[in-house]
């Protein structure tokens, strides 16, 4: 699962990846995720608040409104991956061997998307490095 849902201005992106849930510059690992929910999204304002619930806490992510969709989608795939355990590593689908990703999709495309995540400051030289390894059968 990948969905990225676009920031604007002060609002950074919120990214779905594999095993994460990456927010605000913080990575936050499926399974320590507690829940997701929209909480806050009034009618006549830009933003909304995705509540991410963690080791007891509430975390407020502000999304940009107009994405709403695109993160509600992400939400119910989100579920999916709960509801059928795959958000535990030893139960998420083995990649494609010939290309470090999953079947059918192009890992110089993937690289592409990591690239801009490593340029956003998302993601760490070192994350990429490892990802682009994977990606590539280095």
């Amino acid at each position: 699962m990948y969905h990225e849902i676009e920031g604007q201005l002060s609002i950074e992106p919120i990214i779905f990846d594999e095993d994460k849930l990456i927010a605000r510059g913080n990575h936050y690992p499926y399974a320590k995720i507690e829940s997701l929910e929209i909480t806050s999204a009034p009618i006549f304002s830009p933003y909304g608040i995705l509540t991410l619930r963690t080791e007891g806490r509430d975390i407020p992510i502000p999304f940009v409104r107009s994405k709403k969709n695109k993160l509600e989608l992400a939400l119910r795939e989100f579920e999916k991956l709960r509801q059928s355990g795959e958000r535990d590593p030893d139960n998420i689908p083995q990649k494609d061997s010939s290309y470090g990703t999953a079947p059918g999709m192009d890992p110089y495309e993937e690289l592409k998307k990591l690239k801009e995540l490593l340029d956003l400051d998302i993601i760490t030289q070192e994350e990429f490095d490892t990802k682009k390894k994977k990606l590539l059968d280095l």
